[in-house]
């Protein structure tokens, strides 16, 4: 399972559906009266920058008919997945897609406004019931061009993932002779990378156990939006001397702005470019899980231990941009601050539940610049365990609470994945995860994704040589950190330390 481009993903060729919410249905949401439970903090954000950036503020459904029109639809930043079924009829698939959407409330619920503008609109919550969604299957049309594929699919779901449309999601499926694989995207209104893995043995199960004639294996799961309204009145209660607030007014500083990628991108001042998504392998699990072993032993969580090892990286990395620039005098201590996406899933009962399940956390770890793995292990631990506490709160009431515009520009984030369920399985289904365009920006991102079989990469970064260049420098120095780290087995373990950080 991997986090990549649509257009980097062999899809098998075939004719191409999307399953669409019906006539009845968009009545049904339309006259729904609000739903007075609010959006939660990243929710209300989120939905504010996708009206801000809205080519048409009177556009309120983007629906069906949009589909094939003419120009390309701009990009929303989409999370999808792409998986393969047994060979299913269309039936099947959109009793499938139902049964789903009826077992999850967020995806019933969406937002929309109240008023129309571009800036400072109001919105509200609509939620249907269970068994209220259905939806309606549209010809695509057969799709013999791989490249035709990926843009059509890329474009249906940018067409369909909006913020604040409902709903802001699309399924669609490409149906041979050889089988059928599903593709579906979602706006993060409703999602994260988490989420989008839960989905494919759960899709997965409804479909077999609707051919087969039984009925589907799937516990029941909490909402979502009762978890958003537990966040809100915990947020809502918190003032300016809580102690999340207090570790972001530190961590910016005199700086007066969050961190930008700390190595050259290859842009001008202020200038934004498109996107682009590269996955990256590092190392295989059992070189992994060996790793972890290491971290352990050295009284840190494998996921703190990639958190350092990617902070050594960096700072070796501009190292040896210092030193091939001819700058011979280098600093005695060198440092690495970024923001990091953790996630908020602290109780066992949201596990399987389908949302926006995470925080961001800002992250500064200094050390010697002569210092190897081992001692960067520890400071990173001790950092990380200051850095929870910013994530305490939701990072758009922390941005009231300071009275600061707080807009990430480098962020990074670990997933383990290896225990979802069906993970072991993910590889015979050919199941692969997949980002949207987000647009031209500056912003770098970086996924560590632990996987049953590797951990890899997922960058998103400005689409240029040069910050190319230092995404590949950076994750070669990771590979080769953790590899030379566990060369040196035999070596003296250090004492465990109490505190063992969990990302």
């Amino acid at each position: 399972m991997r986090f990549s481009d649509v257009r980097d993903l062999a899809l098998p060729l075939g004719r191409l559906s999307a399953w669409v919410a019906s006539e009845a249905t968009l009545a049904r949401a339309a006259a729904q009266t609000a739903d007075p439970r609010g959006p939660s903090h990243n929710q209300h954000g989120h939905i504010s920058d996708a009206l801000a950036r809205r080519v048409d503020p009177e556009l309120l459904d983007l629906g069906m008919e949009s589909i094939g029109a003419s120009g390309k639809a701009p990009a929303t930043g989409w999370l999808g997945v792409a998986f393969e079924v047994p060979t299913a009829d269309g039936g099947c698939l959109q009793r499938a897609f139902e049964g789903w959407v009826s077992r999850h409330e967020t995806l019933r619920s969406g937002f929309r406004p109240t008023g129309v503008g571009i800036t400072d609109v109001e919105f509200e919550r609509m939620t249907l019931g269970p068994d209220e969604v259905r939806f309606d299957e549209v010809d695509l049309g057969a799709c013999t061009d791989a490249t035709t594929l990926a843009d059509t699919l890329d474009d249906l779901f940018n067409r369909s993932t909006d913020a604040v449309s409902w709903p802001a999601y699309a399924f669609a499926a490409i149906r041979s002779s050889k089988g059928t694989t599903v593709v579906m995207a979602f706006d993060h209104v409703n999602i994260d990378g988490y989420s989008i893995l839960l989905s494919v043995s759960e899709i997965r199960e409804l479909i077999d156990a609707d051919r087969e004639g039984r009925p589907a294996q799937l516990a029941p799961v909490p909402s979502y939006l009762d978890f958003v309204q537990d966040e809100l009145a915990l947020a809502s209660e918190a003032s300016a001397s809580h102690v999340a607030v207090d570790t972001w007014r530190e961590f910016i500083g005199d700086r007066g702005t969050l961190p930008r990628f700390p190595l050259p991108d290859g842009l001008p001042p202020g200038s934004q470019v498109p996107q682009e998504a590269r996955c990256i392998p590092i190392i295989t699990e059992v070189q992994a899980s060996a790793f972890g072993a290491w971290c352990r032993a050295n009284g840190a969580s494998a996921a703190t231990g990639f958190l350092a090892t990617m902070s050594l990286a960096f700072t070796r990395r501009a190292q040896q941009i210092a030193a091939e620039r001819g700058i011979e005098t280098a600093p005695d201590v060198v440092g690495f601050r970024s923001l990091v996406s953790t996630h908020t899933r602290h109780s066992p009962h949201w596990a399987e539940s389908i949302g926006w399940f995470t925080a961001i956390a800002p992250f500064a770890v200094e050390y010697p610049a002569d210092r190897e793995l081992i001692d960067v292990l520890a400071l990173a631990n001790e950092s990380w365990t200051t850095a929870k506490q910013g994530a305490g709160l939701p990072m758009p009431r922390i941005s009231d609470l300071l009275d600061a515009p707080l807009q990430p520009r480098f962020v990074l984030s670990y997933l383990d994945a290896r225990f979802n369920r069906s993970a072991d399985r993910w590889d015979d289904w050919k199941a692969h995860a997949l980002i949207g365009d987000v647009g031209p920006t500056d912003e770098v991102y970086a996924w560590i994704n632990r996987m049953p079989t590797e951990t890899y990469l997922t960058w998103r970064f400005p689409g240029n040589e040069v910050c190319g260049a230092e995404v590949e420098a950076v994750t070669k120095l990771m590979a080769q950190i953790i590899l030379e780290t566990l060369s040196l087995g035999s070596e003296p373990i250090r004492t465990p330390v109490e505190s063992s950080a969990q990302w």
